[in-house]
């Protein structure tokens, strides 16, 4: 190589450096997104759901896990079983009590890293107006580009809340207090 082709080199190598040591933030796509969840019904089956109105943001910290971030909000009032019926009364004050209370949230306060596609994130989830610690593990799906050429990175989460926790006691033990929850974002880069 000519030596008057190593400062260009340089620079290049210096800039690209700066791209990957700074934080990448990251808006969901519901289109290509989840938020789903599973509870025990009278000890025989389970009842699934998802919810069909949501968004959210992450950063992402190649250098410092620690400085990762997420943010959700869900539309408690889009809950859907695949039973109209079910849905209304999820609506209304025996459970979600969406009139008053229009979103579920998360905010996270940590994220360690456990291994190259592992994470524990720890944040502040909200329901019913009554916020509690909640960790969920978290997994790398992958990052690449898009369609359109722009970046997405995906992540799948899960937890298993405790509802009673949340003042949500109707049908307890019939319907377990365990509530199983799923976030499967996809996200673009801003």
């Amino acid at each position: 190589m000519k030596k008057h082709y190593l400062p260009l080199l340089f620079s290049i190598l210096a800039v690209a450096g700066a791209t990957v040591a700074q934080a990448d933030s990251f808006k969901i796509d519901p289109v290509h997104s989840a938020i789903l969840f599973k509870i025990n019904h009278f000890g025989v089956g389970y009842v699934y759901g998802r919810f069909d109105a949501f968004s959210g943001t992450f950063t992402l910290d190649q250098n410092d896990p620690s400085k990762d971030a997420l943010s959700v909000e869900i539309k408690t009032d889009s809950v859907d079983t695949n039973a109209p019926d079910r849905d209304k009364h999820i609506k209304s004050p025996d459970f979600f009590n969406a009139a008053q209370y229009s979103t579920a949230t998360f905010k996270s306060t940590s994220v360690k890293k456990v291994d190259d596609k592992t994470y524990e994130v720890t944040g502040d989830f909200t329901l019913r107006g009554v916020t509690k610690p909640v960790t969920l593990d978290v997994k790398a799906v992958g990052t690449g580009p898009g369609p359109k050429g722009e970046i997405r990175s995906g992540w799948e989460a899960t937890t298993t809340l405790k509802r009673s926790e949340f003042e949500v006691k109707t049908f307890l033990p019939a319907v377990s207090d365990d509530v199983a929850l799923i976030i499967a974002a996809e996200g673009i880069k801003q």
